[in-house]
This record gives C-alpha cells, sequence and structure tokens, in this order.
C-alpha cells in the first residue's frame, strides 16, 4: 500500500517537471535543469512500478490464483528495461536536453507499443 500511494503521489507531480520542461525549451540556460529533472520524474515512476509489481510477485496472495509464474516473470522483464532506458535518456539530457525530451518520448512510445503487443497476443490453451 505505501508503494502503492508514493507511486500515485509521484504520477501527481508529474505536471510539474512538464511545465518545467515545455517552459524552458527554448532557453539554454534552464532546459537542461528542466529536462533532466523531468527524467528523474520519470525514472522514479519506473522505479516504483517495479518496485510495485516487484511485491506484488513477492507475495502471491496480492495476485489473482490463476496468475502463473510465466505471467509474472514475462511482467517483471516488462517493467525492467524502462529502468535503464530512462537512465541512459537521463545521461544524454546533460549533453543533449532536446535531443533527450524526445527520447523521453521514444521511451513512452516503445513502452505502449510493447503493452499492447502482450496485450493482443491471444492466450494460450491449457
Amino acid at each position: 500500500m505505501r508503494i502503492n500511494l508514493l507511486l500515485l503521489m509521484a504520477v501527481a507531480f508529474l505536471p510539474f517537471p512538464t511545465r518545467l520542461v515545455a517552459e524552458a525549451i527554448r532557453d539554454a540556460d534552464a532546459e537542461r535543469t528542466a529536462v533532466v529533472f523531468y527524467g528523474l520524474s520519470l525514472l522514479m515512476i519506473s522505479i516504483l512500478v517495479w518496485a510495485l509489481w516487484s511485491s506484488a510477485a513477492r507475495d502471491r496472495t496480492l495476485l489473482r490464483p490463476e496468475v502463473g509464474e510465466e505471467d509474472v516473470q514475462r511482467i517483471l522483464r516488462a517493467v525492467t528495461p524502462g529502468l535503464g532506458f530512462y537512465a541512459l535518456v537521463i545521461a544524454l539530457a546533460i549533453v543533449a536536453p532536446q535531443v533527450a525530451a524526445f527520447g523521453y518520448l521514444l521511451v513512452a512510445v516503445v513502452a505502449v507499443l510493447r503493452a499492447r503487443g502482450d496485450a493482443s497476443t491471444p492466450p494460450e490453451p491449457a
């Protein structure tokens, strides 16, 4: 419950760094700081999603009985790469903030496409 509360707080905070990026993207002095801060906010959300799912995977009473080990491992693999991608884009933001802003968009699009691909695959017969 605590991880879920922290995740909700982090998501509710996201409009603030988003506005900073929108206002600072044309100001060379402020854009680097704003884009790095935005990336750190996204990284925090990604870490909290991973932590939430990891805690649910450890305590199987939090999951439905029909959720198998394969499903748990597949979801863990799906949320873990986001951590590395955000870390790379944050490092890129230090050098090229405008490119990093598009990098965050790319990470989001890839995450949506991966999730959509997982949902569109038909379930295997038992």
